[in-house]
C-alpha cells in the first residue's frame, strides 16, 4: 500500500497503476499492449485524487486534462488539446523524464447517456483521436514521438464508445473499495476514534462515499472554527492570515460524538436542499 501517515491509497490500486506505466513506457511494449487504462467507478471514491497521488509520488510527468476541456466552439480544438498534451508528455519521456497523460471525468465528455447526449464533431474528434493514438502510439501529427500511457478516470465506461473500449485499445479497472479499506482512510479521516468505532459508523452509513466522509470532517472542522472565531476579532485574524499566519489552537480531536451530530448536520441539510 502507499501510505504516508496522512494519504493512504490500496496496494492493488497502486499496483495497476505501476503496471500500465512500465508496460507502455518500456522501450518495446508486448504486442496488443493497451495505451488507455480506465479507471471508472462511483463517484466520491477517490479515483482521481489517488491516481494523481500516485503519479505525483512517482514523479511522472503528468499532462492532464479535463472533460470539459474537451468541448469547444472551435470544431477540432478538443481533438487538438488530447494531442498536444500526448506530445507534450513524449517531450518529457523524450528527455528522460517518465509522463503520462490524465483525462479526468472522459465519460462525461464523451460517453453515451441516452437521449440526454448531444454528440458533436468534438466528441467525435475526440474518441477518433483517442483511437489514433491508440493504433499508431508512436507517430502524432506526422511527427515521431515517444509512446506515453493514458490514463481515463470517471463513473461508468461502459457508456464509452465500444471500439474504444476494446482489449488492445484500452483496460478497465472497476473500483470499488472493500470495507477494509475505507476503514484505514476513515482511519486517517479520524485519527482520534477507535477502529471499533470506526467500524460501527461504517455499520451504521455503509452507502457513504468518501467524498461524504471528507464532508463529515470539514463539518467538524467548522464546528472547532466557529468556536474559534468566536472569541477572537475576525478583522484581525483575517489580517494576520493574508499576511501567512497560521491558525493555532483551533478545536480538538473529534469523538465519535462530534463526528454523529456532523452526520446529523449533513443529512438535514440534505433533506431541507431536496425540498
Amino acid at each position: 500500500m502507499v501510505n504516508d501517515h496522512s494519504v493512504y491509497v490500496p496496494e492493488r490500486f497502486s499496483m495497476v497503476v505501476k503496471l500500465h506505466l512500465v508496460r507502455n513506457l518500456q522501450p518495446d511494449p508486448p504486442y496488443n499492449t493497451p495505451l488507455l487504462l480506465g479507471v471508472h467507478g462511483r463517484p466520491g471514491e477517490g479515483k482521481t485524487f489517488q491516481l494523481r497521488y500516485i503519479l505525483n509520488l512517482m514523479g511522472i510527468h503528468t499532462s492532464l486534462l479535463s472533460g470539459g476541456q474537451l468541448e469547444s466552439s472551435d470544431a477540432g480544438e478538443p481533438g487538438a488539446r488530447i494531442r498536444d498534451a500526448y506530445l507534450s508528455a513524449g517531450s518529457a519521456v523524450s528527455n528522460g523524464v517518465p509522463a503520462a497523460v490524465l483525462l479526468n471525468d472522459a465519460d462525461a465528455a464523451i460517453g453515451h447517456w441516452g437521449d440526454l447526449t448531444q454528440y458533436t464533431v468534438n466528441t467525435q474528434n475526440v474518441i477518433t483521436e483517442l483511437m489514433h493514438l491508440c493504433d499508431y502510439p508512436t507517430k502524432v501529427e506526422g511527427r515521431t514521438t515517444p509512446r506515453v500511457p493514458i490514463f481515463l478516470t470517471g463513473n461508468d465506461f461502459t457508456r464509452l464508445y465500444g471500439p474504444l473500449r476494446r482489449h488492445g485499445r484500452m483496460d478497465l479497472f472497476k473500483w470499488e473499495m472493500s470495507q477494509q479499506e475505507r476503514a484505514v482512510i476513515l482511519a486517517g479521516i479520524f485519527g482520534s476514534l477507535s477502529a471499533a468505532e470506526i467500524d460501527k459508523l461504517l455499520s451504521l452509513h455503509p452507502d457513504y462515499s468518501i467524498a461524504d466522509w471528507t464532508a463529515v470532517a470539514a463539518r467538524i472542522t467548522d464546528v472547532n472554527l466557529t468556536t474559534y472565531l468566536s472569541k477572537l476579532d475576525a478583522r484581525i485574524l483575517l489580517a494576520k492570515i493574508v499576511q501567512g499566519a497560521r491558525l493555532e489552537g483551533v478545536g480538538r480531536a473529534p469523538d465519535f460524538q462530534d463526528v454523529v451530530q456532523a452526520i446529523d448536520y449533513l443529512n438535514g441539510n440534505i433533506a431541507v436542499n431536496m425540498l
